[in-house]
C-alpha cells in the first residue's frame, strides 16, 4: 500500500527503504559515495504528520558542516530524485505530500533541563515585549 520511490514499504520502514532506495538510484560513483557520507553523518527523523498528511525526511548533520558540503548534499540528493519519475512516497498509488530537509542548525531547547542559554522561559520573546515599553500613551 505504501511506497517509497517506487519500492513497497511500511511506515515504520520508509527512511530505511528511502535511504537503500536513493543508493540504488545513485548507482557506482560520486554521487553515491556523497549519499553514503551523508547517511553515515546525518541523523534522520522520518514521520508522518497525518493531521496536515506530510511526510518529513529530516537530516540533521553536526552544527560544524561546512557550507560547501551541506550544499553538495543538497544537490547530490536533487540528482538523485530527478532520476525516477517514481514520486517520493505514494499511499495506493497516489502520490503524497512530503518535506525533505538537509540542516545543520540546531534548534534551541526552550524548555527541559538541558535549555539553551538565553531562551529560557520567555527570553527569546524579549525583543517583541521591549517594543511595546516605551512610554507612549494608548490612543484610545
Amino acid at each position: 500500500m505504501w511506497q517509497v520511490l517506487g519500492k513497497d514499504t511500511t511506515l515504520v520502514r520508509m527512511g530505511k527503504d528511502w535511504k537503500e532506495r536513493m543508493l540504488e538510484l545513485a548507482g557506482e560513483g560520486r554521487r553515491r559515495e556523497i549519499l553514503e557520507r551523508l547517511f553515515d553523518i546525518a541523523e534522520l527523523t522520518n514521520f508522518y504528520n497525518t493531521e496536515l498528511d506530510v511526510h518529513a525526511f529530516i537530516f540533521q548533520l553536526p552544527e560544524d558542516t561546512p557550507a560547501e558540503e551541506l550544499q553538495a548534499y543538497t544537490n547530490t540528493v536533487r540528482e538523485v530524485r530527478a532520476v525516477t519519475d517514481q514520486p517520493m512516497v505514494s499511499f495506493r498509488g497516489q502520490p503524497q505530500r512530503f518535506k525533505l530537509v538537509i540542516t545543520a542548525e540546531k534548534e534551541p531547547e526552550l524548555i527541559g533541563k538541558d535549555k539553551t542559554e538565553g531562551y529560557s522561559s520567555g527570553a527569546i520573546y524579549q525583543a517583541v515585549y521591549d517594543l511595546g515599553a516605551d512610554d507612549r500613551k494608548p490612543i484610545f
